[in-house]
């Protein structure tokens, strides 16, 4: 029997490499948009509403997904998120992503489909652990870099972003919810008035899952972008959650880091 998966797909280059793994490992696939995008031929194409959700679960159903899946972007205002809290049956501890995920309950109590998070269907795309791309830092580097993730879980804890920046052991800028390319532009900003990285405390950048986040749920992900911003705001090293971070793009990402003379660790942070 094939296996029948649904992804609801938000917007970035994430989406299209989720829809070639799905079609090599043989899933019959429905893609329920949210933005505009064009898909291969062949793959079920339906334009997904948050505002009238229930029509999207009713395609689900009549796919008869098994499995269902979410890649992409997506941006929702805070009426957004208590709107679709309150279909999920009351309120959450935060509005945040965390928060968000008693969500995911809901949709598969109304699909009959398991959610699964997209490294279930693309393990390719998780980080390893060790030196991903770009030349091999040093030790003491590295040890930054694992400062780092232990303090990116501890703000995880806020259920507010997934990144930080650091200079040795000071915090310099949160991801908030404008996300990693807001803040690292942030940074940049920091860098050029003399603020951070003067060469003494080099600047690392790092990403980790929040400590109550569902796997299932918004993975952290960089891709080549994100090497050119972190490159752009001085970043001396971006430290990734190994296991726990999608790498996005990884040839041009790996080019892209090459190109900028920056390494890339995936690290385990210690609890």
């Amino acid at each position: 029997m094939t296996d029948r998966l649904s992804l609801i797909a938000g917007s970035g280059a994430l989406v299209p490499e989720v829809i070639a793994a799905a079609i090599e490992r043989g899933f019959a696939i429905q893609v329920l948009t949210l933005t505009p995008r064009r898909l291969p031929a062949g793959v079920a194409s339906v334009r997904l509403d948050l505002r009238d959700l229930q029509s999207g679960m009713n395609e689900i159903r009549r796919f008869g997904a098994d499995r269902l899946a979410m890649a992409g972007g997506v941006t929702l205002t805070d009426s957004n998120r208590e709107a679709l809290l309150r279909k999920a049956g009351g309120a959450a501890a935060t509005l945040g992503d965390t928060g968000m995920s008693r969500f995911a309950g809901f949709i598969e109590a109304q699909t009959g489909a398991r959610l699964v998070g997209v490294h279930e269907i693309a393990p390719q795309l998780l980080a390893p652990d060790g030196q991903i791309a770009g030349p091999l830092p040093s030790p003491q580097l590295v040890e930054v870099g694992k400062a780092a993730l232990r303090l990116a879980r501890q703000a995880g804890a806020l259920d507010l972003g997934q990144g930080i920046v650091v200079a040795g052991q000071r915090v310099i800028a949160l991801e908030d919810i404008a996300g990693t390319d807001a803040l690292l532009r942030r940074v940049s900003q920091y860098h050029r008035r003399g603020l951070a990285g003067d060469g003494r405390s080099p600047l690392v950048f790092a990403k980790a899952m929040k400590p109550d986040q569902p796997a299932a749920i918004d993975l952290p992900a960089i891709g080549p972008k994100t090497v050119t911003a972190a490159r752009a705001a001085g970043i001396a090293l971006i430290a990734v959650q190994a296991g726990g971070t999608l790498l996005i793009q990884r040839a041009k990402l790996t080019q892209a880091a090459a190109k900028a003379g920056l390494p890339i660790v995936g690290l385990t942070p210690d609890e």
